[in-house]
């Protein structure tokens, strides 16, 4: 098996388990369309990190990281329409991106790519993704305790303060994902394991696992796919899920 497609794979596995299990608290909490546009602010720190000779991957991260404290603030803070103020957010960010982004970078921006990493990189991805994941599930109980009663959640001291830390987790992981799935559709990742497992499960529990399992399995298995047939891996990947989530309809849990 070529490295390239190795890489990819490991990327996928850790990477689409990490999306499954935020995924399942970005639902729940009615992030999709903020957890979306957040992963578009990536691109004009993807533009600085190039224009600066540093690793995309690094000006990513920092916009997304800043931009989940702005989606948390105007959620939270403020009065103004959040679907509107999201809405801003995302185009603008999107058109700066575009615009500063070298021609060649464009499309693997957007779209992604099979990875070429150096080891030590590839195991920081891997090792990252994967504990994020895990510190999904170990703060699980307080984010599924916040969309059951927010004001009992409250007075129990959970806060808004765990809502910023899943934008967080989701900023993070998303910037983990982006070179192999790519700005445009990252957020799919994150969104489509999650609505699988509320259609194939009845209990909380069996939700978060479902949408983890999910998450890794879209991604690996659609990587297979086009690498075999010399596919984009970030639009194969959103497609796969896509028919797994037609499919999961099917199987429907009322």
């Amino acid at each position: 098996m070529e490295s390239t497609l190795l890489q990819a794979l490991f990327v996928a596995a850790s990477v689409g388990i990490a999306s499954g299990s935020i995924g399942a608290f970005v639902v729940l909490e009615h992030l999709a369309l903020a957890g979306d546009a957040l992963s578009h602010v990536a691109l004009p720190g993807i533009a600085l990190a190039i224009a600066y000779g540093i690793d995309p991957f690094f000006g990513a991260l920092v916009f997304l990281v800043i931009a989940s404290f702005v989606v948390w603030y105007l959620r939270t803070k403020t009065n103004l329409p959040t679907d509107a103020l999201i809405g801003i957010l995302f185009t603008a960010s999107l058109a700066v991106g575009i615009l500063t982004i070298p021609d060649y970078e464009i499309i693997e921006s957007l779209f992604g790519g099979f990875p070429e990493l150096p080891p030590l990189f590839l195991v920081f991805i891997v090792a990252l993704a994967t504990g994020f994941a895990f510190l999904t599930f170990l703060f699980a109980k307080q984010f599924a305790f916040r969309n059951i009663s927010r004001e009992l959640a409250q007075a129990s001291g959970i806060g808004e303060r765990y809502e910023l830390l899943l934008l967080v987790l989701f900023a993070v992981v998303v910037a983990l994902g982006i070179k192999l799935v790519g700005t445009l559709l990252m957020g799919a990742l994150v969104i489509i394991p999650a609505l699988v497992a509320r259609n194939l499960t009845r209990s909380m529990r069996g939700y978060i696992v479902v949408s983890t399992v999910f998450g890794g399995l879209i991604a690996v298995f659609a990587v297979f796919v086009a690498n075999i047939y010399h596919f984009l891996p970030g639009p194969t990947i959103v497609l796969f899920g896509i028919g797994c989530f037609a499919i999961s309809l099917l199987f429907r849990k009322n």
